[in-house]
């Protein structure tokens, strides 16, 4: 498997996890912290999306082209604007916007663990 699908694929994976990480949340800490992981969850998505946009640009570019930063300063600025948001909102819960911040890499880390323990195509 390329490395692209293994991305894509782990859409699939976090959007499942965030599905079920807010239902699980919403009855047994109520409404504000499943509000606050489907907050956290679209941030990500949104972020890993873009990022993946820029990579196929890059990719795809003529020759060598200079990479800018500016990307990278945007999702970390809209990420740090919506944990701030969640921080001074008494609707959402700082606590679960984190964790749905970081649903994108649990996905990641866990099928990358998963391939490594049983088997599977590697990387190269």
């Amino acid at each position: 498997m390329s490395l692209n699908h293994d991305f894509n694929q782990n859409f699939k994976y976090t959007i499942g996890l965030i599905g079920l990480s807010s239902v699980v949340a919403f009855f047994i800490f109520g409404r504000e912290v499943a509000i606050s992981i489907v907050l956290g969850g679209a941030t990500t998505l949104w972020g890993m999306s873009h990022l993946a946009k820029q990579n196929r640009k890059l990719i795809q570019a003529d020759g060598i082209k200079k990479t800018r930063s500016s990307g990278y300063i945007i999702r970390f600025l809209l990420y740090g604007i919506v944990l701030v948001m969640s921080h001074y909102s008494e609707s959402l819960n700082l606590y679960g916007t984190f964790y749905g911040l970081m649903t994108f890499k649990i996905c990641f880390y866990t099928q990358s663990i998963y391939r490594l323990s049983f088997g599977g195509k590697k990387h190269e």
